[in-house]
C-alpha cells in the first residue's frame, strides 16, 4: 500500500484545495518560497492559512538565511527543504534553530549522484529530484535505478515526475529501507499549485 511510505504533497497554493487534501493521509504539505516558481505561495494574497498547518515544509532555493529564519518563524514551520546549493554551515545554522532539514539533490545520471557532496551531518532527510534547468515541478523523472549505485545513511524522499503511471516501478530501488517518502507535485495537479483531488484519491488506492 502507498502508506508504507510517507507522502509529501508539494507546491500547494490554495486554501480550498488544501482543505480537500487534508482529508487524506498526507504526512507533509510543502509550500514553495521561491519567487521564480509558478507555485510561489506568497503570490497568493490569502496565504495566511498556512500558519496553522502542523505538518508542513517550507521550500527555499539559495535564499538569504535571515529571510528563511524570518519566514519559518512567521508561519510556524519546523521543517525546511533546501533545494539549491546551500552549504553545510547554512544547514547547521538552521539546525541550531531546531529546524528539521530536508536537503535536495538534483540528479540525472550516475555521475551526478557520485559527485554529490551530501550533508550527512546536517540533513535529517535527503531528497532526490530530476536535474533540469529550472528548480522543481519539471514533471520529469530520472532513472531511479541510479540510486542503487550508492549507499545512503539517511532516509530519503524520491521526487521528480512521480505519477500514477510510474509509481508501480518504485521497486527498482533496492534500498527500500532508506526510501522514506514520496514527494509529489506537478503530475498530481490540474494547474500549477492546484492539486488534482481525483488523482490524489487514486494515489491512496495504489498497491505499491
Amino acid at each position: 500500500m502507498i502508506n508504507r511510505y510517507s507522502v509529501k504533497i508539494c507546491g500547494i497554493t490554495d486554501e480550498i484545495n488544501f482543505s480537500e487534501l487534508k482529508k487524506y493521509q498526507i504526512d507533509y504539505f510543502g509550500f514553495i518560497f521561491y519567487e521564480k516558481s509558478p507555485r510561489f505561495i506568497l503570490n497568493n494574497p490569502d496565504h495566511a492559512f498556512i500558519k496553522n498547518i502542523k505538518n508542513k515544509v517550507a521550500v527555499f532555493v539559495d535564499e538569504n538565511i535571515d529571510t528563511v529564519v524570518s519566514i519559518l518563524e512567521k508561519y510556524n514551520f519546523s521543517y525546511v527543504q533546501l533545494h539549491g546549493n546551500e552549504s553545510s554551515n547554512y544547514c547547521m545554522k538552521l539546525k541550531s534553530e531546531g529546524i528539521k532539514i530536508v536537503k535536495s539533490y538534483l540528479i540525472n545520471s550516475h555521475d551526478d549522484l557520485m559527485n554529490i557532496k551530501m550533508h550527512k551531518e546536517t540533513a535529517d532527510y535527503f531528497l532526490f529530484d530530476y536535474k533540469s534547468n529550472n528548480y522543481g515541478g519539471s514533471g520529469k523523472t530520472f532513472d531511479w535505478e541510479i540510486l542503487n549505485d550508492k549507499f545512503f545513511d539517511k532516509p530519503f524522499f524520491l521526487s521528480g515526475g512521480l505519477s500514477l503511471d510510474n509509481l508501480s516501478n518504485i521497486n527498482m530501488i533496492k534500498d527500500n529501507e532508506m526510501l522514506y517518502g514520496l514527494d509529489l507535485n506537478s503530475k498530481f495537479e490540474k494547474s500549477p499549485g492546484i492539486k488534482d483531488i481525483e488523482k490524489i484519491d487514486k494515489l491512496f488506492n495504489l498497491d505499491l
